[in-house]
């Protein structure tokens, strides 16, 4: 299964990829090339479809918390955003900066991925002898779940079906580590890190060659310390127009997935309309199970 790179954990689904390796981004996305001409409503509708809702990600979390209690042990995921600014890096401001540094001192308050016991993990993940699903999405597969884990019941809670779920959760938010990888290496965004990085050694902080660079270094930081290097780069990144370049440049990319994406656009919106409904079943009715119907591995049959 893929995850994304860790500097760009944001934008991964609610435990579903917690249980593989990392991996780059999808192969047949690889060979995006930034278009000519944009077009925001293509770029919105590209947004729409490949990234879940808050809401329904929160939703599926709770469900997973109350599946896991029921079955006599403890899971508490951690809710991670789906932002497409967390995701290129262009999510810090200088008056975020000033209180919060980069947000490492909101994030020590979050409760991590791993806090469970033994029960809750095996009630979480399931049991592969007892049936496993998977998802495809452009050629791009998800590998298997175990279907009788609070993982894939809360898939099935939330989007209708574990590979709907998979789909919507997992495959999807993928197609923006494209985009991502894309601008990294493109030849503007290495000028716009270079004009970053001589404007944080005018203000004091040299040796940083890139803003990730800066985040990393700032771990080491005590808070105070930490809050006026992340001050000091906001304000660079300000002052050349970092963020703006990095989102007009993501456009150019987001133009050309959307390209590739929109013959899978109507099933993502179906899938996303079938959330959002859930979600509102959700806060009316909270349930705590809701079994996957699938048949034994193959290994097991």
């Amino acid at each position: 299964m893929v995850t994304s790179k860790s500097s760009w954990a944001a934008v991964v689904a609610i435990g579903v990829l917690a249980v593989s390796g990392c991996s780059s981004a999808p192969e047949n996305l690889n060979d995006l090339e930034a278009a000519t001409k944009t077009n925001q409503k293509h770029i919105d509708k590209f947004k729409s479809w490949v990234l879940p809702s808050e809401d329904a990600e929160k939703a599926r979390a709770k469900f997973a918390q109350r599946c896991v209690e029921k079955r006599g042990g403890t899971y508490l995921p951690q809710i991670q955003p789906h932002s497409i600014d967390q995701i290129l890096g262009t999510n810090l401001t200088v008056d975020d900066a000033k209180d919060h540094g980069y947000q490492l001192a909101k994030d020590a308050d979050r409760t991590p991925l791993d806090s469970s016991d033994k029960a809750g993990q095996k009630a979480y993940f399931g049991d592969a002898k007892n049936g496993t699903a998977s998802a495809t999405l452009l050629e791009y597969s998800s590998g298997d779940i175990p279907t009788d884990g609070c993982m894939a019941e809360s898939l099935n809670y939330i989007y209708g079906s574990v590979e709907d779920g998979l789909k919507a959760a997992e495959l999807a938010p993928s197609f923006v580590h494209s985009v991502r990888d894309k601008v990294l290496e493109d030849d503007e965004y290495t000028k716009l890190q270079e004009k970053w990085s001589q404007c944080m050694n005018d203000a004091g902080y040299p040796n940083l060659t890139d803003t990730n660079s800066a985040v990393t270094a700032a771990n080491n930081f005590q808070l105070d310390e930490q809050k006026r290097q992340a001050t000091a780069d906001a304000q660079c990144r300000e002052d050349i127009s970092f963020n703006q370049s990095v989102n007009d440049l993501a456009g150019k990319y987001y133009e050309s997935a959307y390209k590739r994406v929109k013959n899978v656009g109507s099933e993502l919106e179906r899938i996303h309309e079938t959330a959002s409904k859930r979600v509102e079943e959700d806060k009316n009715d909270p349930e705590s199970s809701a079994p996957v119907t699938s048949q034994p591995s193959a290994s097991n049959s």
